[in-house]
C-alpha cells in the first residue's frame, strides 16, 4: 500500500470538523480512520488512506499516523492539547482549518459521516475495545503490520468467533 497523504490529512482535518465527533484525542482519531479506512476496503476494495496499521496494545494505529500529525501541527493546521477528563487524559486535536471540498470523494464523506456518526460520541476505551476484535487486529503481534487480508474481514464474519 502506498499512503494517500492528501487524503489521510483531509480525513484528519474532516473527522476534527466533524460535529457528530466529541473528545477527539490521538487514539480515537486512529480507530476512526481505521473503521473508514478498512469499511472502504471491504466495501471498494482499497482503503482512502492507502496506510498500512500496526497492532498497538490499545488498537491499530495507521504507520505514519504521527508523521502526519506532526506535519499538520507545522502547518498549523491543528493543534494538540493535553486535556483531562475525568482520570483520562488525552492529546485532544484541535483543528485550526477546515478540509479542503475537492480532495475527498462523495462516497468518502459519506462513509466517513457515518463513521463519525456511528463511533464519534463513543469514547476512545470503547473503541479501542471494538479494534480489538478486529481479525486483522487480533492476529497480528505486537508493533507488527495488521494483515490487509484479514482488514477485509470484520469482527462478525470471523469463523472462528474471537
Amino acid at each position: 500500500m502506498t499512503i494517500n497523504s492528501e487524503k489521510f490529512n483531509n480525513l484528519v482535518l474532516y473527522i476534527g470538523n466533524s460535529p457528530y465527533v466529541q473528545f477527539l484525542g490521538t487514539t480515537k482519531l486512529w480507530k476512526l480512520i481505521y473503521f473508514i479506512d478498512t469499511n472502504a476496503l471491504r466495501e471498494t476494495g482499497s482503503t482512502i488512506t492507502g496506510s498500512e496499521y500496526i497492532k498497538y496494545e490499545h488498537g491499530p494505529v495507521p504507520s505514519r499516523g504521527e508523521k502526519i500529525l506532526k506535519q499538520l501541527q507545522r502547518g498549523n493546521e491543528i493543534a494538540i492539547e493535553q486535556e483531562c477528563y475525568g482520570s483520562y487524559r488525552i492529546n485532544k486535536i484541535v483543528c485550526q482549518v477546515a478540509p479542503e471540498n475537492n480532495i475527498l470523494s462523495e462516497y468518502e464523506i459519506s462513509l466517513a459521516d457515518k463513521i463519525c456518526r456511528d463511533y464519534g460520541s463513543k469514547t476512545a476505551s470503547y473503541l479501542s475495545e471494538i479494534s480489538h476484535s478486529e481479525p486483522a487486529w487480533y492476529y497480528a503481534k505486537v508493533l507488527e503490520k495488521l494483515s490487509p487480508e484479514l482488514m477485509l474481514y470484520g469482527a462478525g464474519e470471523d469463523s472462528e468467533g474471537l
